[in-house]
């Protein structure tokens, strides 16, 4: 029995041997499996040397055999690696069944030979199973099939949705403005300063050329808050015409704008605002000769509240609105006062939407106002203090990037107070989609309904109907180029000195840094009127730099 051992010892180190030259020779080859399958032999030596004696001293037979088959026949597990997995060997072959029939031309005492000749069958065991128990680690999200970062636990950004047909989505921008963060609000600003020439440079029948400058501002602070939202912007445009009329056309806005997030999905939003515009000398709300351009300042106020967490959508808003309008300086040097078209609306609408799916949701709104003139009779002694009412029906238009939007028509009307005029009415038609009919290309469109009021005695006003599309193409990362073209058209409601204005445009922008791009435009416009003196024609190029933070 001791010889036994002492044989089987050999054997298991020559194995060790020869399996660690075996792993140093080819690549992949598990050394602590060769350990352990030589630690499996020295076990199953010392099994077969207690066998022998326990059958030299004559123990029954019978069980003594049954003990042996049943110990040859029971599977051998082994634990190791293969390859990159991790699996468990089971040898099925009984090692003392080889051993008493002799079969093989292999010697059958040695038993590195019967475990060479076993069958080996992989079982994959669970991570549990199999030896030391490791802690199990969280899966990196794949970000990019090259790049497997995880990205961060903080990041809530909301990823661009694919565009329907394409799969295409919109690419990050790397000359989108950085901004300048100041606590919890990050501001941006922009300022373009360009340079032209107009061959109707003051925009009025029989004008003259002349070179122009243009300097446009502006600068947006905007929230950045786990909940509710708000900003604040301001710009300002002033041009400079060095001939024709030689003025100074100045133009600025500013806003601001709070949005509530409440319970239950309602939202309420409040914004004020202020700008301050011009109005040409040649203007038909300008009854008398004057010597330039004319200001008006126009402040308002919008409250509002909606809910849109369920099929059932609706909101109601409340506008006010004051415009002033500044005294009319003469060719003499004398100024002559507008009062009275100083005027203060005020409307409320209601709107009601049904969600049919996330992308088409059908709506009603209706409208009531009121409009009060500083004075009770204007210039001509007429009350043109209104009451107004509207109706009406659209559609709001969700495809993620592919379309969005809405469009609604209705009937407007604006009942004068002085029995002298007639109501102010027509068909409206409103709306403004966004559509991208492939990667990097926008298409805007919109179209709009107003009223305005006049100051000719019999007239109740005029209807201005406009639509405009512009497209943008982003060529590459640093090359954007745009077209546009619109028309509007203005109807008194006596039908006299109606008036189309029809332009059409093309520009670029080419972005030399983050900071910094040179930009260029060229635009005609043709206002043809029954008046030739409302007629002109005016083509303008210009050109000059942008800069952003």
């Amino acid at each position: 029995m001791v010889q036994m051992k002492s044989d089987f010892k050999t054997q298991a180190n020559r194995y060790r041997l020869s399996s660690a030259c075996h792993a140093g020779c080819q690549p992949g080859f598990d050394a602590v499996r060769a350990t352990m399958l030589a630690a499996v032999i020295l076990a199953l030596g010392f099994s077969a040397a207690g066998a022998q004696e326990s059958q030299s001293q004559a123990q029954p037979a019978s069980a003594t055999a049954d003990q042996a088959n049943n110990a040859a026949s029971s599977q051998i597990l082994l634990r190791g690696t293969t390859g990159s997995g991790e699996q468990e060997t089971v040898f099925t072959e009984s090692l003392l069944d080889a051993e008493r029939t002799g079969t093989n031309s292999r010697d059958t005492s040695d038993p590195v030979s019967q475990l060479e000749d076993a069958e080996e069958t992989p079982v994959l065991r669970t991570r549990q199973e199999q030896g030391r128990v490791r802690r199990l680690q969280p899966e990196p999200a794949v970000v990019d099939p090259l790049v497997t970062t995880t990205p961060s636990a903080r990041s809530n950004i909301r990823q661009p949705r694919s565009q329907e047909g394409t799969g295409a989505t919109t690419r990050d921008d790397p000359f989108a403005p950085l901004g300048l963060r100041i606590g919890s609000w990050r501001a941006f600003s922009t300022l373009e300063q360009t340079a032209g020439y107009s061959s109707n440079i003051d925009g009025a029948a029989m004008g003259d050329g002349g070179a122009f400058s243009r300097t446009d501002v502006s600068l947006s602070l905007q929230s950045d808050w786990s909940r509710h939202s708000a900003r604040i912007d301001a710009a300002g445009t002033v041009r400079r015409n060095f001939d024709g009329s030689n003025e100074i056309i100045p133009n600025g806005s500013v806003s601001g704008e709070l949005t509530l997030d409440l319970i239950d999905g309602w939202q309420t939003n409040a914004r004020l605002a202020y700008e301050y515009d011009t109005e040409s000398a040649t203007s038909t709300a300008i009854t008398v000769p004057a010597a330039s351009r004319t200001g008006f300042h126009t402040a308002t106020a919008t409250s509002s509240i909606a809910r849109t967490d369920r099929k059932l959508l609706l909101s109601l808003r409340g506008v006010a609105q004051r415009t002033d309008y500044e005294r009319i300086e003469l060719e003499d040097g004398s100024t002559v006062s507008q009062d009275d078209r100083n005027n203060t609306l005020l409307t409320a609408t209601a709107r009601a939407g049904y969600e049919a799916s996330p992308a088409f949701t059908p709506f009603v709104e209706v409208e009531g106002g009121i409009r009060r003139y500083d004075l009770e009779e204007d210039r001509n002694g007429e009350d043109r203090n209104s009451t107004i009412l509207a109706a009406r029906g659209g559609v709001e238009l969700d495809f993620g990037e592919k379309l969005t939007g809405e469009i609604s028509a209705g009937y407007r009307v604006e009942d004068y107070a002085d029995p002298a005029l007639t109501n102010l009415e027509a068909v409206t038609v409103d709306g403004n989609l966004v559509w991208s009919p492939y990667r990097d290309t926008t298409v805007t469109m919109s179209a709009s309904t107003e009223f305005s009021g006049a100051t000719t005695a019999g007239d109740n006003g005029s209807v201005v109907r406009a639509a405009n599309v512009e497209i943008e193409r982003r060529a590459n990362d640093r090359l954007t180029l745009t077209a546009n073209g619109g028309i509007q058209h203005t109807a008194p409601d006596n039908g006299d000195d109606t008036q189309t204005l029809w332009t059409a445009g093309a520009g670029f922008s080419y972005w030399l840094n983050r900071f910094m791009a040179i930009t260029g435009s060229v635009e005609h416009s043709s206002q043809q009127s029954e008046s030739p003196a409302l007629s002109y024609d005016a083509t303008t190029v210009r050109a000059g730099i942008r800069l952003q933070r």
